[in-house]
């Protein structure tokens, strides 16, 4: 009998014997009516029973489980890191990466040290052609940024893509809003600036010059930069074109040299993003006098090593951070050091990971629980009226392509021409570790087919995702585990929790995005038109609805940059209800507690969300995230869930209450 068979006959045995209900009951708050705030009413004691670590401004169910793996991850490591490896080995790597970053001693000894002979490079070029092929030595392109994926119309290849960059602070709202929220992050910015720069012996008065010029120049760029919003529409994110029409395209940049200095020497086609940007710097690396560009390139290679550089610098970039986070206090050393292990041998560790924490029966559940999703999303798919028969026929086809991924990948990435040398600084290891996976992702996938079977997440993240081009559906190990996957609990948590996660990365195939793809991963209308536009206005109405709801007084969610995530919450509650319902047909569950199956669903729903944010942090999530507030996640998406109404006797006057008519039905 195979591993997964027998996984499968040990999952049914444990569903046929009692399992536990999976919702903490001592989580609710019973003095708040559900109908008035499910959220408090479902997570209102979950703080109390969850303390919030003052270096957590985020702190819930999803940062909890993250939290939780980083203890499991740094067991695994700490243990390596305590003995001595052959030099070269997997074990060798992580165990010196480890120590180098814990030995603050040595890190506070070489203080700006590390980074000041790359600075020392930039400011000793001498002409613009000699700081081209720099850059490009470095894969850097200072205002945009090169890569491989996916051509979103050819999905079956790869190619190089250019898009926009150059924003030290990320998002182009930071540089030109005026209100007085954002002019204080931006102001704290260009302290910040100041204060790395003077760490590296600059005078204040020389720092002052170079922070104002390279904010003269960010400014500028953010102008012509896609918003977040802007972002979110593929077809206007793509343009194939030639190296000549790139060109043409760039203010008369010699793409052709720059690619073969970059190392795409065999380039004849890219997918340029954001035109418009990536021409205004383009034309400044022609154009701009050298000194500016030095400058503006020696802050950049100055902002990325500052994290692995010496206690000050780290303490001066956390300073920055509490403006745009509100963290009390910044996470113990080690867990900084586990986290930077863990970001930059992902797989590694992943493998390890995988071996001590993720067993095969958890796989074998999650196949029942996927196929059962599919179902249930086929089902609505014939279901919805505003779709045609000829539409819901090619929808079925796409639903039926998912490619699903659950826990690790079937084959490893080799880190064997990895060198970590203990006997080069922190900065220095990165930067080699940074050219390795360049050099690994040029190996796999330059000029060559998508390789579906690659994962664009480590089995360890607490997280899942749907990737449109290649059609697939992929739950890592980190997330199958309480409160989203319980081998322990019974079909009501686990629909509720994981079977929405599952749902949502589904619907996220059929979002005002996904469903520009076909079942293939091409970027094309495969719907009817009629279909298009009947689909837009329930989307709309979504939209429009999340914007009118306070994330912090006087201050609204952005509901059309969110819109693709509330869909996928959306069609992923309505998914996972129905296949509750169909699961439940074989396997009826009783009253637990006092609360029906159909309403432990949707506590375990809502405990998914549960936590805290500060009002910075807020803040910053609604300006860059294309999620919604987590409290909005339920107070927000339940009152659309007619089922919700149902469970809990849900009536006109509660605060939530949506007559039939302003409730949206989609998926």
């Amino acid at each position: 009998m195979s591993a997964i068979a027998s996984a499968m006959m040990l999952a049914s045995c444990q569903q046929e014997a009692k399992l536990a209900s999976g919702v903490n009951y001592d989580n609710l708050d019973t003095t708040v009516r559900p109908g008035d705030d499910f959220c408090q009413f479902s997570t209102g004691k979950w703080i109390d029973n969850n303390p919030q670590p003052a270096a957590y401004p985020r702190w819930g169910s999803f940062t909890k489980l993250g939290d939780d793996n980083v203890n499991q991850i740094s067991s695994l490591i700490q243990e390596i890191a305590a003995e001595q490896h052959e030099y070269g080995t997997v074990a060798q790597k992580i165990g010196d990466l480890y120590n180098m970053a814990m030995d603050s001693t040595r890190r506070n000894e070489l203080g700006a040290a590390p980074v000041l002979p790359y600075l020392a490079k930039i400011q000793a070029i001498k002409t613009r052609e000699e700081f081209l092929k720099f850059i490009a030595s470095e894969k850097d392109g200072v205002f945009f940024g090169i890569g491989i994926d996916a051509d979103m119309k050819n999905s079956s290849m790869n190619i190089v893509g250019i898009g926009q960059g150059g924003l030290s602070m990320g998002n182009r709202d930071y540089y030109l809003n005026n209100d007085p929220k954002t002019t204080e992050i931006r102001e704290a910015f260009k302290q910040h600036m100041v204060n790395l720069y003077k760490l590296c012996g600059v005078s204040e008065e020389l720092a002052t010059k170079k922070m104002q010029l390279i904010m003269k120049y960010e400014t500028e760029l953010a102008v012509p930069s896609y918003s977040r919003l802007q972002r979110r529409d593929p077809e206007a994110n793509y343009h194939k074109m030639t190296i000549d029409e790139l060109k043409a395209a760039t203010n008369g940049f010699d793409w052709a040299t720059f690619l073969v200095d970059y190392g795409y020497d065999q380039t004849t086609e890219v997918d340029l993003g954001q035109v418009a940007p990536v021409a205004l710097g383009c034309k400044w690396l022609m154009t701009a006098p050298l000194e500016d560009l030095k400058t503006i390139y020696e802050w950049q290679t100055l902002n990325g090593a500052a994290g692995s550089l010496s206690d000050a610098f780290v303490e001066e970039n956390f300073k920055y951070s509490q403006m745009l986070s509100g963290a009390k206090e910044m996470q113990p050393r080690w867990k900084r050091c586990v986290n930077l292990v863990n970001g930059s041998l992902g797989q590694p560790v992943g493998q390890l990971y995988v071996e001590k924490y993720f067993p095969a029966e958890n796989k074998a559940r999650m196949i029942e629980l996927v196929k059962n999703l599919q179902t249930s999303l086929g089902e609505r798919i014939k279901a919805q009226e505003w779709m045609s028969d000829a539409t819901k026929a090619v929808a079925l086809e796409k639903l039926a392509s998912f490619y699903v991924k659950i826990g690790y990948p079937d084959t490893w990435d080799d880190y064997s021409s990895l060198d970590i040398n203990p006997s080069l600084s922190l900065y220095d290891n990165q930067r080699a570790m940074w050219m390795f996976r360049w050099e690994l992702d040029k190996q796999k996938n330059y000029n060559k087919p998508v390789n579906k079977n690659e994962w664009l997440m480590t089995p360890q993240t607490v997280n899942a995702y749907y990737n449109p081009t290649t059609n697939e559906i992929c739950f890592p190990a980190g997330i199958l585990q309480p409160p989203f996957f319980n081998m322990a609990a019974d079909d009501a948590a686990n629909y509720g929790a994981i079977g929405v996660v599952i749902g949502h990365e589904m619907t996220h195939g059929f979002d005002d995005q996904g469903r520009q793809f076909d079942k293939d991963g091409n970027l094309r209308q495969w719907w009817a038109d009629e279909d298009v536009e009947a689909f837009k206005v329930p989307a709309e109405k979504l939209a429009c609805y999340f914007d009118s709801l306070e994330v912090l007084p006087g201050e609204y969610a952005n509901g059309h940059q969110c819109l693709g995530e509330n869909l996928a919450d959306h069609g992923g509650l309505n998914i996972a209800y129905e296949a509750l319902q169909i699961a439940m047909q074989k396997q009826p569950l009783d009253i637990d507690n006092g609360y029906t199956p159909e309403q432990r669903f949707f506590l375990a729903y809502a405990n998914v969300w549960a936590g805290v944010n500060t009002p910075e942090g807020i803040r910053y999530l609604n300006t860059n995230d294309v999620h919604a507030q987590s409290f909005h996640r339920i107070n927000g998406a339940l009152p659309h869930i007619d089922a919700w109404y149902e469970a809990f006797d849900v009536q006109p006057g509660d605060k939530l209450y949506l007559a039939p008519e302003d409730r949206v039905r989609i998926w």
